[in-house]
């Protein structure tokens, strides 16, 4: 396959800013999520339904990152010449949040359930994502863009195949099924993002990293309409299944209800549902070409700055929030107030700064191995 690098504007390091600031804004969602965990859910009465609503929004978090995550494999790997040093930089940072990454995120969910065993039958986002790093840098020098979407469809619905169709006793049994296919009553797990749904969302994420890398004849303005129609009809689908929800709920209720309503309603998130994919997954794609379109244009530069620097460190960003919202936070166990949103701003700029002093020390060291070994003298031969 030919690799052709898109004409978009771009930082010094070469990363597209759209993309890093698009990673960002989906940090910021989750930033929100746990937030409103944290601080609101305790306080019960109003406050948990005013996280409730708050909800309707940041259920976008999880699609959009593991559609941008799979998005970045697929454009390092179109636009890279040689692909090995970034396969096996993904794989490592795959094994790190599958150890210390673990180690480091469960303990913070210890002050939530009131259950045995809390740091053993939990599984984060972080240990899905970790696998995904895995195997999808194998699985992208194997298989073309499309083969891959095909392909991530195809685990999708195996998974709810499975999940529908296989109801074991034993309990190892039962573990294996809850890790790696989801089950909506989970008998083992307390919290699970199921991997193989979820690796399906990666593999279809990276054909669209694979179009915005090698699409070498359109501008980035092109490749942005495109994700804006793209993500925008993916998303309507996700919604007509929405509206066949509703109809359902109101009109039948026959053999196969709770199967039908599972896989049509928009928070079916454990594990992911396919109107739930659809329409925030299609949402990301569509807000990914607005931020192409406003990097190229001029507009938003402020903001694609400030979201970037969360983007570019959004593993690092993932794991701080866990203790910034729920250990710090939920364990100062605040009074309610409805200046809750400075609060929420509050948070979430301080942890800016932490990763921006981050970032500076990064690029420092890459301007610092970009100087030559030895400077000349004036005047020496």
């Amino acid at each position: 396959m030919q690799r052709e690098q898109v004409s978009g504007a771009r930082s010094a390091s070469g990363r597209l800013e759209a993309v890093d600031a698009m990673r960002g804004t989906v940090m910021l969602l989750v930033f929100l999520s746990h937030f409103a965990d944290a601080y609101l859910y305790p306080l019960g009465g109003e406050a948990a339904h005013l996280r409730e609503r708050i909800n309707l929004l940041t259920r976008l978090a999880t699609p959009g990152f593991m559609v941008i995550s799979g998005l970045m494999l697929g454009l390092l790997y179109a636009r890279s010449r040689d692909f090995g040093p970034l396969r096996t930089r993904l794989q490592r940072r795959g094994l790190f949040l599958l150890t210390a990454g673990h180690l480091l995120i469960v303990p913070t969910y210890r002050f939530w359930p009131d259950e045995p065993l809390v740091l053993l039958r939990t599984l984060p986002v972080t240990d899905t994502l970790a696998v995904a790093l895995l195997v999808g840098p194998w699985v992208v020098t194997r298989l073309d863009g499309r083969a891959r979407a095909m392909l991530g469809l195809g685990l999708f619905a195996l998974s709810w195949t499975v999940s529908l169709c296989w109801w074991p006793e034993w309990g190892v049994a039962r573990t294996f099924k809850e890790v790696f296919f989801g089950q909506r009553e989970l008998s083992v797990l307390l919290s699970s993002f199921p991997v193989v749904p979820w690796l399906g969302v990666y593999l279809v994420g990276s054909m669209f990293g694979e179009w915005l890398g090698t699409w070498g004849r359109a501008d980035a303005k092109g490749v942005g309409r495109r994700f804006e129609l793209v993500g925008l009809g993916i998303a309507m689908g996700g919604a007509a299944l929405v509206v066949l929800h509703i109809a359902v709920h109101h009109l039948w209720h026959g053999a196969g209800f709770d199967t039908l309503m599972a896989l049509t309603s928009q928070s079916q998130k454990y594990p992911p549902g396919p109107a739930y994919v659809a329409l925030y997954g299609g949402t990301a794609l569509a807000l990914m070409g607005l931020l192409l379109h406003a990097e190229q244009a001029g507009y938003l530069s402020r903001f694609l700055r400030a979201a970037s620097v969360i983007g570019r460190h959004s593993l690092l960003a993932f794991v701080l929030q866990f203790y910034v919202y729920y250990a710090g936070l939920y364990l100062l166990r605040l009074h309610y107030t409805p200046l809750w949103p400075l609060l929420f701003v509050f948070t979430a700029g301080l942890q800016w700064c932490a990763l921006y002093a981050w970032d500076l020390r990064g690029r420092a060291r890459e301007a610092g191995a970009r100087l030559p070994a030895t400077v000349p003298v004036s005047g020496a031969r």
